[in-house]
């Protein structure tokens, strides 16, 4: 098969399209056909030397695609069955994958294969960060920063499912899409008092933050009241912890939240939003366009070529 390959850290050019073995599924892995495979900053991370396993390797943590043969058989996923998932940090930028089955599920139907490669693991991060880490439940006013990035976008819209009232933060040009995923107001965090701004619209500060982004961590701990619970994937120094509680945490792969979540894709409570997609040999393009920081929604390769000449990517 071919596959996108790293064999040194460094910048987008680091990675090259080789011939590879398919790879061989182990105990309670499936093999899946890849159709498409999201993109996002893990990716970049990795790349830059932030994978502690060895060279050479291949990256993309997300995927969708059809299970291949009978390797599903064992647990009831059929020949070219639908099937998106989180199978780790790297292994998807390929024509194939395995797959741990308790990391994959069945695509939604009402999601296309490319908008299924843009969910697991920022959706998971999102859906897990807001119940596991802060309890969200009715009535909450609860703050979502960068609300129109990949974790941003998704976590507004769950939040709202799960019956917050959400105040997120976004760059002027992305606040009417954040309005419409369902945000009840929506703050420029390009501004320097953006912090302050957040204090006025939930008086005295949220109790519960979900800080999506890096560049937000510091305003996301100004903007909270005493004692609030700030949850965040990102793993930096954080700010005023005297003051605030700081959970860390990492998006968990569990095939069975992503079917936890399918209701609501269903029923159209959540969706997704690619704002770019490319064939997957461009992979170093769609990595420089993650590098820029202030993507709205997702981005996403597409692997399978008659997927691809269907798109016309």
């Amino acid at each position: 098969m071919l596959a996108i390959r790293v064999n040194e850290f460094g910048g987008p050019d680091v990675l090259r399209v080789e011939e590879v073995d398919i790879p061989r599924p182990g105990q309670d892995e499936i093999l899946v056909r890849v159709m498409a495979a999201g993109v996002g900053p893990w990716d970049v991370s990795v790349r830059q030397g932030g994978y502690p396993g060895p060279l050479p390797y291949i990256p993309g943590g997300e995927f969708a695609g059809v299970v291949e043969g009978d390797t599903g058989s064992f647990a009831s996923f059929y020949e070219g069955a639908p099937v998106y998932g989180y199978p780790g940090l790297t292994g998807c930028y390929a024509q194939y994958v395995t797959c741990p089955v308790e990391q994959l599920a069945p695509i939604p139907a009402a999601l296309s294969v490319v908008d299924a490669a843009a969910t697991p693991i920022d959706g998971l991060t999102a859906e897990q960060g807001l119940t596991d880490e802060l309890g969200v439940g009715a009535d909450d006013r609860l703050l979502i920063t960068a609300g129109a990035g990949g974790l941003g976008h998704f976590a507004v819209q769950i939040a709202r499912a799960l019956g917050a009232i959400v105040v997120a933060t976004a760059s002027p040009q992305h606040h009417e899409f954040v309005h419409k995923l369902g945000a009840a107001a929506v703050v420029d965090h390009t501004k320097p008092d953006w912090p302050e701004r957040v204090r006025d619209v939930i008086d005295g500060g949220p109790a519960k933050v979900l800080a999506c982004a890096e560049p937000t961590l510091a305003g996301a701990a100004r903007a909270a009241r005493d004692g609030a619970t700030i949850a965040t994937p990102v793993h930096a120094d954080y700010p005023d912890a005297q003051r605030v509680i700081w959970r860390s945490y990492n998006g968990k792969p569990r095939g069975s939240r992503l079917i936890r979540m399918a209701p609501w894709f269903d029923n159209g409570t959540l969706s997704v939003h690619v704002s770019s997609r490319y064939f997957w040999r461009d992979a170093a393009r769609a990595q420089r366009k993650v590098s820029e920081g202030h993507t709205r929604g997702k981005i996403v390769l597409i692997v399978d070529e008659d997927l691809a000449a269907q798109l016309e990517v």
